[in-house]
């Protein structure tokens, strides 16, 4: 139990930042003082704030998800120190543009931490900050952040765990980027910058047709996912052609040109666009070829599925 009045300031220990609001439970404390329970969530914590409500302002019809802008004292109580909030607010728009890239992505919804961690790191090292602009319009959605970290890749398949379009997108930019380095070294880092954005929201039209868990939605009955990648892009596109159209015009050219076998879609007139479905192909094979030989030695044949791999019995000499 506790007394609000009985928590003591810790002197230099202020609390301060923009947060996706991802929690909230009102209470009384001991002696009847009403107070919110807040969670706060960013890319890189994940805790629990005190609003107590006879000394805070608290903005009205504030939804969950909602960014909010605080600031707070760190306090001792009987137990634990506790962050009781002094100023609470809803951000400008040009507060929110001045946060580093995917900074408000919350780290509570994302079951694969270290994905998240090697995301953001890899986001804010493009020497692009159109990119990074880019990538954070299209991935910092409120309706729409929480189904990017949390669902599957597929239903029955590769990366069918919770994060696992996550990771498998991480997986298909790094490739994208392996493939250019080995085979095209020249490449200019811009271009290559835009081959690992095309290869992280490949399939970032799964956020339409899958819910978190990764059961199809209405849209995936009527559309593919495939389809949807350039409305799921639809407001970073638009911030793109102001900013680097070339860029925004290839990334568009990646998305929708025809693979091997397809009916539609334009020629192939880039690389990187092979190395985008090379890369995603390698991807969802090597998590496959991991399940089939999940319980047993990695050698010989291994099914899943229809899907039969095999692994001969090489051994060093």
């Amino acid at each position: 139990m506790m007394k609000l009045n009985e928590l003591r300031p810790i002197l230099q220990e202020t609390f301060t930042g923009t947060y996706r609001l991802t929690g909230r439970v009102a209470r009384f404390d001991d002696e009847g003082l009403p107070y919110l329970k807040l969670r706060l969530s960013s890319s890189h914590t994940d805790c629990f704030a005190l609003a107590v409500l006879d000394s805070i302002e608290i903005p009205e019809r504030l939804g969950p998800m909602e960014l909010v802008a605080v600031k707070g004292q760190v306090c001792l109580g009987p137990e634990e120190s506790t962050v009781v909030l002094t100023d609470m607010r809803r951000p400008t728009p040009a507060d929110v543009l001045r946060l580093p890239a995917l900074q408000t992505l919350p780290r509570v919804f994302c079951p694969e931490p270290e994905a998240l961690d090697e995301l953001v790191g890899a986001v804010r090292s493009l020497e692009s900050v159109h990119l990074q602009s880019f990538l954070t319009r299209v991935l910092e959605r409120r309706g729409r952040l929480e189904v990017f970290l949390k669902t599957p890749a597929s239903q029955n398949y590769h990366h069918n765990y919770p994060g696992g379009l996550l990771v498998h997108s991480l997986e298909v930019a790094k490739g994208v980027l392996g493939m250019v380095q080995m085979n095209e070294p020249e490449t200019s880092r811009a271009m290559q910058e835009v081959g690992f954005v095309a290869g992280l929201l490949h399939d970032i039209g799964k956020i339409y047709t899958c819910d978190v868990k990764g059961r199809p939605t209405a849209a995936a009955r009527l559309c593919d996912h495939a389809d949807l990648t350039l409305e799921a892009c639809a407001l970073g596109l638009a911030y793109l052609d102001r900013a680097d159209p070339e860029a925004a015009l290839a990334l568009r050219h990646i998305w929708t040109c025809a693979s091997p076998g397809a009916r539609y879609g334009k020629p192939t007139a880039m690389t990187l666009a092979r190395y985008v479905r090379d890369a995603d192909g390698q991807s969802a094979m090597a998590d496959n070829q991991r399940k089939a030989y999940r319980n047993r030695q990695a050698k010989g044949f291994g099914q899943l599925g229809r899907n039969a791999y095999w692994l001969p019995a090489l051994e060093a000499r």
